[in-house]
């Protein structure tokens, strides 16, 4: 057991201190702001004060975990070390790890950031991490592992103590469009066409017609492949349909349509999850996230209790909060969509911290690390590019016993409008052992 001893116990310390103990290390603690209530039996007492109360383990506070609300912080990183940190100070510990953790997974920094992306997203470039150059470390993973082996290493406690941990691989996949060409309505198709004569693709017009008119495969129709690789590594995968009406962002067709409704049953018969996919034009509005999570539970005939915003649109803290409002509990869009990287400095989940009401939630966040099209659309990588930056990321989680969440979209895997090969990506990224 480890006692931990502050002035100030308030929610954001309480929110943190679970994180770390409970759910990463899984070692029981305590937490009292009285000395003499500190428990006897604890094997390590880490002093959570300003100044050196007594011998254990002394983390000095920031002042951090004692505010209320948000604002803009100059929030430096600096070596400490081999390792990057924030809120670095004269303890011996070197840093005020739990203040580093909370601004990390509160996303501090988005609530306060004035750039914006063309969709109203908090992009890459604004990110403490991105501009320190350590986006593609999970520096809270490597933070609370560094605390681990600080308790191994000078206080004595047993690695038994802690939890088991391995690395492992979450799979996740998006349906923003089931078919190609199949299932559209005569305008969509006409105007389809209108569109590859425009520009002269002769290649589209005779795609579309061998598929509609002469029955063809679709090119977005490989869930049978993604089914069978999936199994070969013993995977389960989180899949995200895109259920919402037609509009400019949101190009899938009708639920009506059977054999959407066939593919997603085959989906979840396979004994995969499956999530709503939010509409773009749903964004933080409550009653559009639930019209369409009805519709697809409708289908399922189960409860639909995961999700991820379409293009990660969202906005905090409206569109979490509309989400829970929807009876949404697990949520996917923790990441960037244009680079690879930790977009909260971490690979494992945590739960949603309402910097608004100063109180943790039920919600929990579910960070992904790797998106295909960051590796071809944004950064245009080629396939064997991609595998040996896929192949870096995950090596770095092996050693952290991390998890490598990616997000990859039917699309991608159409052989189709140029992702010839990038079966290729996929099945490199739910290879567990190289």
């Amino acid at each position: 057991m480890i006692a931990i001893y502050t002035l100030h116990i308030t929610a954001r310390l309480k929110y943190v201190l679970n994180h770390i103990f409970s759910d990463q290390l899984g070692v029981a603690y305590t937490l009292t702001d009285d000395m003499a209530a500190i428990d006897p039996r604890a094997k390590v007492v880490i002093y959570y004060t300003v100044s050196d109360a007594a011998p254990g383990l002394d983390i000095h506070p920031s002042g951090l975990l004692e505010e209320k609300g948000h604002h803009f912080k100059n929030i430096n990183i600096t070596k400490f070390g081999a390792m990057q940190v924030m809120f670095a100070d004269k303890s011996d510990f070197g840093f005020d790890i739990f203040s580093a953790v909370f601004y990390c997974l509160s996303r501090y920094e988005e609530y306060t950031a004035e750039t914006k992306d063309s969709h109203g997203r908090f992009p890459h470039t604004a990110s403490i991490f991105h501009n320190n150059n350590c986006l593609h470390i999970p520096l809270v993973d490597l933070w609370i592992q560094y605390l681990k082996r600080v308790l191994i290493e000078q206080y004595d406690m047993h690695p038994s103590v802690f939890k088991s941990t391995a690395f492992t691989i979450t799979p996740t996949i998006d349906v923003d469009s089931v078919f190609a060409y199949k299932g559209r309505g005569v305008v969509r198709q006409l105007a389809g066409y209108g569109q590859a004569l425009i520009t002269a693709n002769l290649y589209e017009v005779r795609k579309r017609f061998s598929t509609v008119t002469l029955g063809k495969t679709d090119p977005n129709d490989n869930f049978d492949f993604q089914l069978k690789a999936l199994d070969a590594q013993g995977l389960k995968a989180n899949y995200f349909i895109q259920v919402g009406p037609y509009g400019p962002f949101d190009k899938n067709i009708s639920l009506k349509n059977k054999n959407f409704r066939k593919i997603i049953q085959q989906i979840a018969k396979s004994g995969h999850s499956i999530g709503v996919h939010p509409s773009y034009q749903s964004n933080s509005d409550t009653g559009k996230i639930m019209k369409e999570k009805k519709a697809l539970e409708a289908v399922l005939q189960i409860p639909v209790t995961a999700s991820r915003q379409h293009l990660l649109k969202y906005h905090l803290p409206h569109t979490y909060k509309a989400l829970v409002q929807a009876g949404i509990t697990d949520e996917y869009s923790m990441g960037y969509s244009e680079v690879p990287g930790f977009r909260a400095g971490t690979s494992h989940a945590f739960n949603w911290y309402d910097l608004e009401n100063e109180e943790s939630t039920n919600l929990r966040i579910h960070p992904f690390c790797a998106m295909d099209v960051a590796f071809k659309q944004f950064l245009q990588y080629d396939v064997t590019t991609t595998i040996g930056e896929i192949e870096k990321i995950k090596q770095q989680l092996k050693e952290l016993h991390g998890n490598f969440c990616f997000v990859y979209h039917n699309e991608s895997l159409s052989g189709h409008r140029g992702w010839q090969g990038w079966e290729k990506v996929f099945e490199a990224c739910l290879k567990h052992e190289d």
